[in-house]
C-alpha cells in the first residue's frame, strides 16, 4: 500500500520551473519522482548528503595547487599519505614544505 504524504516546500517560481526543466532533461517525469528517489535512497543509506564550499583561488595559486595535488597523488600511490591536523589551518598544511 502506498502512503500519500504531501510535502510542502516553499520555493520560488523560478526555482520550481528550473527543477521541472532539469527533471525532464535527466529523464524524470516530475520533481516528485526525484524527491521520492532521494528519500528512498536516503533512508536506505544509499545516499550521503554533505555540504561543501567552493574555494576560490587566485591565478597565482592555481599552479601551486596543481603541484600539491600531483605530489599528493604520488604519495598516495606510494603508500605515503599525510595526516592533516584540523586544529591548524588546512591551507597552511597544504602549502608547507
Amino acid at each position: 500500500m502506498t502512503y500519500q504524504l504531501k510535502l510542502q516546500v516553499p520555493i520560488s517560481e523560478e526555482l520550481n520551473n528550473k527543477l521541472k526543466k532539469k527533471a525532464k532533461e535527466v529523464g524524470f517525469s516530475s520533481v516528485n519522482e526525484i524527491v521520492r528517489l532521494l528519500l528512498t535512497n536516503f533512508v536506505n543509506n544509499n545516499l550521503v548528503i554533505s555540504f561543501v564550499s567552493k574555494l576560490g583561488f587566485e591565478n597565482s595559486n592555481v599552479d601551486n595547487l596543481k603541484q600539491i595535488i600531483a605530489e599528493g597523488l604520488v604519495e598516495y600511490k606510494e603508500g605515503k599519505t599525510k595526516k592533516l591536523n584540523f586544529s591548524k589551518s588546512l591551507h597552511s598544511q597544504l602549502v608547507e614544505d
